[in-house]
């Protein structure tokens, strides 16, 4: 019979532990016998890992049923006060915070709008928002463990380090980690926006259960974020999920990267406002006029939608062809990927129902059959939350996943 060291014996209780964690998140709750079917461990071995950490108050007993022999049956699953986490999801145009509980519930958020902010500012509103969540929560800072951040670009997540991104000014190479840790003195950990949209799809959202899928953040940028087996796909480098730089029309208009034709550059956040914006300047968009109350200030995409609800015809084909060209986006990806889902979320889908139907159908017109008969392409039911969640759940990965 062979034995075990020490260090064996305790690599194989901490990877029980994070079994019985993992089925305690999926499940919500169980009992005992549940537990020891469904982490195939022997009744002793989860009873030991199940007192353990009702001792330390990872777990509670939320239920009692008795089926007329022995002892009642306890149903146990995770305490939300055990651990509490703050997401931020810092964008070009928006700051999102969110406190979330160990079990996965979102406890309170904040939003602000921005625009054109250089970092120093970025600095002292994250402290803002952070700020009103805590009153929001009635939480001090001391009840916090860990703050996770979503940030757009180039995200080092290993050492926390914002090592570029296009569409927030003056944020490259700054030590994100580094800079929150000394301000709050809590774990920071730090990841690329689209990547934890995706994992906040994979726990909570439309790829919850899922294996193989992808998420198309579409926003003020254009990311995506690849789940593969389960598990959020980094690449070989950590930059996988650069969609929005892949060249879609070579003779196309100038990008942020300095190419041209990228999907960025015809159908984001920002090159939808700047067509729009030339539709003000040549007065070719009455109805677009009216949306942004008379005034040639740079229109958002919700003004843009709604002149196209109203019949605007050039508003209308601006917001088709850049569904156009994301559906051809997303075609190229399941080309490479053959997932089983694509999921589109990020503000600028957000009561875009005119996009969303025009991504459809271009995905439908442009992929070999073969290879979208069994996907499923869907919007995000997780709003203006999703990536913020994504931050905070990222804080708690390491409870239930092997880093």
């Amino acid at each position: 019979m062979k034995e075990y060291s020490k260090s064996d014996q305790a690599f194989l209780r901490s990877y029980n532990i994070k079994k019985v964690r993992g089925i305690l998140r999926n499940e919500k709750s169980c009992s005992r016998v549940d537990l020891s079917s469904m982490a195939n461990l022997d009744k002793k071995t989860i009873t030991n890992i199940i007192n353990d950490m009702l001792s330390d108050g990872e777990v509670t007993v939320v239920s009692k049923s008795n089926d007329g022999v022995g002892r009642p049956k306890e149903n146990l699953a995770l305490n939300g006060e055990f651990v509490h986490c703050i997401g931020l999801d810092v964008g070009g145009t928006h700051l999102t915070g969110v406190i979330m509980d160990y079990t996965g519930k979102v406890l309170c958020d904040h939003s602000i709008d921005i625009a054109g902010m250089n970092s120093d500012i970025l600095m002292q509103l994250c402290d803002l928002v952070i700020e009103e969540l805590l009153s929001k929560s009635n939480f001090t800072l001391d009840r916090i463990n860990k703050i996770g951040i979503a940030f757009p670009g180039y995200i080092d997540s290993k050492t926390g380090e914002a090592k570029l991104t296009e569409n927030i000014k003056g944020w490259q190479r700054l030590p994100l980690a580094e800079l929150f840790h000394k301000k709050y003195n809590v774990e920071i950990v730090v990841d690329d926006c689209s990547r934890l949209m995706a994992l906040s799809e994979l726990r909570y959202g439309a790829g919850r259960r899922g294996s193989n899928f992808i998420v198309f953040d579409l926003g003020l940028g254009i990311g995506c974020g690849i789940v593969i087996n389960g598990k959020v796909f980094y690449g070989a480098m950590g930059m996988s999920g650069e969609v929005g730089h892949t060249i879609v029309k070579v003779d196309g208009p100038h990008c942020t990267c300095g190419r041209n034709g990228c999907i960025e550059s015809i159908a984001s956040g920002w090159a939808l406002t700047d067509q729009a914006l030339e539709l003000l300047h040549q007065k070719e968009s009455p109805l677009l006029y009216e949306a942004t109350n008379k005034n040639t200030k740079t229109p958002t995409v919700k003004e843009i939608g709604l002149a196209a609800k109203l019949g605007d015809e050039k508003c209308l084909q601006l917001l088709k062809n850049a569904g156009k060209y994301i559906g051809i986006g997303i075609v190229n990806s399941i080309s490479i990927i053959n997932p089983s889902k694509v999921i589109v979320g990020g503000r600028l889908i957000q009561d875009n129902d005119i996009m969303f139907q025009e991504i459809v159908r271009t995905v439908k017109r442009e992929a070999l059959p073969e290879m979208i008969r069994d996907i499923k392409i869907e919007a995000s039911q997780l709003g203006e939350l999703a990536t913020a969640m994504g931050a905070a759940t990222l804080c708690l990965e390491n409870y239930f996943e092997d880093e």
